[in-house]
């Protein structure tokens, strides 16, 4: 591997900057956060291009697109899906365009995902980060005189202790990790 990609890589895989993360179905990191990436890191060493036309099942309503990122020589293919819906309400030009950017935006977050972008913002939300296979060091920062999650024994954040507190919990618990039944209705 050459020194070049190696300094690339290591300012690609670095953290990105708190609140980057968003959340939706699940927690995930925006493409133009990883875009925004690509050009700091790698600035013009890198491309993206699609491999093929986008291809579209018309039994699942959706749109297949598949692509290649090159940074610095190294390529990693990506493909992204996207939903569309064809009615007489949306105009399938728009919906197909809306859908085709979708999926490339869905599969060059899958590209970027195979140079490890992300992966320590990410690991603590998904059970593949805690295997140690995986090789990514603990990121989580230890506050001596907080207290820690009683199932996954990291400590309380802010906003940790605020829901707990808003919903009288006594027992400490990170957000990820408070019971349902103790979901309080205000």
């Amino acid at each position: 591997m050459n020194s070049d990609y190696q300094a690339i890589a290591e300012r690609l895989q670095a953290a990105f900057p708190e609140g980057t993360l968003q959340t939706g179905k699940s927690v995930y990191i925006p493409v133009q956060a990883y875009i925004r990436r690509l050009e700091e890191a790698a600035q013009g060493q890198w491309s993206w291009k699609l491999v093929e036309n986008p291809q579209v099942q018309e039994l699942e309503q959706a749109v297949v697109v598949r692509g290649e990122l090159t940074i610095a020589g190294a390529t990693r293919s990506g493909m992204g899906f996207s939903l569309y819906i064809r009615d007489s309400s949306v105009r399938s030009v728009s919906a197909y365009k809306n859908a085709v950017s979708a999926a490339e935006s869905d599969a060059i977050r899958n590209a970027c995902d195979k140079f490890l972008m992300g992966w320590v913002d990410l690991a603590p939300h998904r059970d593949w980060g805690k295997n140690p296979g995986v090789g990514l060091p603990s990121t989580e920062k230890v506050n001596p005189g907080a207290r820690l999650c009683t199932k996954c024994k990291k400590s309380l954040k802010g906003e940790d202790e605020l829901f707990l507190e808003l919903h009288s919990i006594r027992l400490p618990f990170c957000l990820d990790h408070v019971p349902a039944h103790f979901h309080k209705k205000k």
